[in-house]
């Protein structure tokens, strides 16, 4: 049928490393349990290492923790990111100050949501490229966890 050739040929174009959105989700909610089961030094240990349970698809995809002071507590690529008291005034190449709405799905009455604004893409160079990040807060917590896909081009991310 037309369907179904529709449907075979929308997966042969399908970018090879094509990062769904509910694994994103599945990702952040899978890093928040392990905090309250292990604990958030266990947890940051584990977002931190670029080798870890944190880090898929050919080290492009990952996980991040963060406090609702807007302090980043743990990042596989970016570990100098820890080392500021808060990323609340730090602002993408377009001025968008994306750690503000970060904190601002956190605290939402829902507590998740989607962000976008430009990031680089790890081991990919500096330049930025749009990226859209899943926000999630710990339940009962003052932290959070996120992880994102990179728009390389309508319909095709990572």
């Amino acid at each position: 049928s037309v369907l179904m050739a529709l449907i075979a040929i929308a997966l042969i174009t399908a970018p090879v490393h094509a990062v769904r959105r509910d694994v994103i989700i599945d990702k952040c909610k899978e890093a928040a349990g392990m905090i309250d089961n292990k604990g958030i030094k266990a947890v940051s240990k584990a977002i931190d290492n670029p080798e870890g349970p944190f880090v898929w698809n050919k080290k492009v995809n990952y996980v991040f923790l963060m406090d609702l002071s807007g302090k980043m507590l743990a990042h596989p690529f970016k570990p100098g990111l820890k080392k500021h008291a808060t990323l609340l005034e730090y602002a993408d190449i377009k001025g968008k100050k994306f750690f503000v709405d970060f904190v601002n799905v956190a605290i939402s009455e829902v507590g998740m949501g989607w962000v976008n604004y430009m990031w680089p893409i790890p081991g990919r160079g500096d330049t930025p490229v749009k990226k859209s990040t899943f926000i999630y807060r710990v339940p009962g917590t003052d932290y959070f966890v996120g992880s994102g896909l990179y728009v390389v081009k309508p319909g095709e991310y990572y």
